[in-house]
């Protein structure tokens, strides 16, 4: 203790020598408390900043510089099984093995993904409980009350997969590009309907901006899920949808589904042949659908920069991404810079679609 009380004076520029030790003893004796001086802000012994304050600042440092300490959890707001479980069991597995605790996929799911969030928006900002999310979280706020805000109760970490969507039409029928589609529909809006699987998703918002202000309405359809509306469009009882790679290449490659327009400011590498909507002269769908990993609200910026490194180094993978590839989505590698550049434009963008098309919510 008599090192401890002597170095704290020195600290403050107070303490008088020490008696002279043999150079061996001496650095055994002052060397651990040296490295906890830098470690504390890198002041060397000469220093007249007070202790207090300097020792308040370092909290956060300190803190993350420990992280992780103990085992994480992954907040998914989907149930177990299905691409988006599958995708962040693979990020907890690569996790654990990256950052040497076990990280815990926790499934919360319900009342559209906000029991998840809400349990990471109140969750410690110490990193250890993160958020695996889709971009519906943008969306639901225009909807319902929700109990957090996404851009104040969240930190950014990474997106780490995009799933564009596609305008898929029954290939039965003759259209070949957006502008033809539109065309038709326009003409007879009552002959032609819109398919989506889940009330709220991007899927839906884009089939209701799609058929807003034609006079007399487009029947839009909902399925439990991508695949029944697939399975409708075969039938040849929905038109045609806005819907992920995954639901329809199988169909696609069949011939049954036809891809006339995609999603999103860039071509998909998935289809690289198909148009955006953009490039067709269809604005208002620049908003991607993604997946990506967020953490409490001020969580240390050392934290988040060292998960943000670890993801990117699980997408960097060949086999990671390969697995992302066969289930339809686009690999991403992302800074948390950037997607919190992404929510903050694409929640205005949704909002806008909102505002044009009203949308209640269903029972």
């Amino acid at each position: 203790m008599s090192e401890v009380r002597n170095l704290s004076r020195l600290w403050r520029g107070k303490a008088k020598c020490a008696p002279r030790l043999p150079a061996a003893a001496a650095a055994r004796r002052w060397l651990p408390s040296l490295l906890c001086l830098v470690a504390l802000g890198g002041a060397t012994l000469a220093s007249a900043v007070p202790a207090r304050p300097a020792l308040a600042g370092t909290q956060p440092l300190a803190r993350s510089m420990s992280f992780p300490d103990r085992p994480m959890r992954l907040i998914v707001p989907f149930p177990a099984g299905g691409v988006a479980d599958a995708v962040a069991r693979m990020l907890a597995e690569r996790l654990s093995a990256r950052l040497g605790v076990p990280v815990e996929v926790d499934n919360r799911p319900g009342s559209a993904g906000t029991i998840a969030g809400d349990v990471v928006a109140k969750a410690s900002s110490d990193g250890h409980t993160l958020l695996f999310h889709q971009a519906n979280m943008l969306i639901q706020p225009g909807l319902e009350p929700v109990p957090y805000d996404v851009v104040r109760d969240f930190t950014p970490v990474a997106r780490v997969a995009t799933t564009p969507l596609f305008l898929v039409i029954d290939a039965r029928l003759p259209m070949r590009t957006p502008d033809q589609w539109m065309t038709a529909v326009r003409s007879s809006p009552g002959s032609y309907s819109y398919g989506y699987g889940q009330p709220g998703s991007p899927s839906h918002l884009y089939a209701e901006y799609a058929v807003r202000g034609l006079r007399g309405g487009v029947p839009l359809v909902t399925g439990k899920g991508e695949a029944a509306v697939v399975q409708e469009m075969l039938a040849g009882r929905i038109s045609a949808c806005f819907c992920s790679f995954a639901a329809v290449q199988g169909q696609v490659k069949s011939g049954g589904l036809r891809l006339i327009g995609v999603t999103g400011v860039a071509r998909s590498p998935l289809a690289p042949l198909v148009p955006t909507l953009q490039e067709s002269g269809q604005d208002g769908y620049a908003a991607a659908a993604w997946f990506g990993v967020m953490a409490p609200a001020k969580t240390p910026r050392a934290i988040v920069a060292r998960l943000a490194g670890e993801l990117d180094g699980v997408m960097a993978e060949r086999e990671v991404r390969s697995r992302l590839q066969a289930a339809g989505l686009t690999p991403l590698r992302d800074s948390p810079e950037a997607f919190a550049t992404a929510i903050r434009s694409e929640s205005i963008q949704w909002q806008v679609i909102l505002r044009d098309v009203p949308i209640a919510q269903e029972p």
